[in-house]
């Protein structure tokens, strides 16, 4: 059996099991992070299984999971202990980067469908890009 190469999105299970380990060793917002670790463990299965398909479909959808990584990170930044604060901080950057990765991979294959199923698509990846650079600044504004 081959082995499956790796592709942007794989960065983003990582960000995902990033985010993970965040907040399981802060017991200060227990209940908070409980949920965070729910949703970075959903997105972080969701994104192994997009991260097998390089469809134009599957790429957007792993842009928009990262997107959504990364905006969950950088929200909790502030219920997290320093150190869980920063690791948190690198799962956003990283979320964000595989996001902006993902985009010229979208943009390639959406340039074999239809003029309808391309626009939707660019404006997806597009969105994704915004979520994404919102939370960076969101990290980096409070770094401040």
């Amino acid at each position: 059996m081959a082995a499956r190469s790796s592709t942007p999105a794989d960065a983003g299970v990582l960000a995902a099991s990033l985010l993970l380990d965040a907040c399981q060793t802060d017991s200060e917002n227990s209940l908070r992070l409980e949920v965070v670790s729910s949703l970075a463990l959903d997105l972080g299965r969701r994104l192994e299984t997009l991260a097998r398909d390089s469809s134009a479909g599957s790429l957007v959808e792993a842009a928009l999971a990262c997107a959504d990584l990364a905006t969950l990170a950088a929200c909790n930044l502030q219920a997290l202990s320093d150190d869980n604060g920063l690791l948190a901080a690198a799962a956003a950057q990283l979320a964000a980067g595989t996001t902006r990765a993902l985009i010229p991979l979208v943009e390639l294959e959406a340039g074999a469908l239809d003029e309808t199923g391309a626009e939707n698509t660019l404006r997806d990846a597009r969105s994704a890009r915004w979520r994404a650079d919102l939370a960076v600044q969101q990290v980096e504004g409070s770094q401040d």
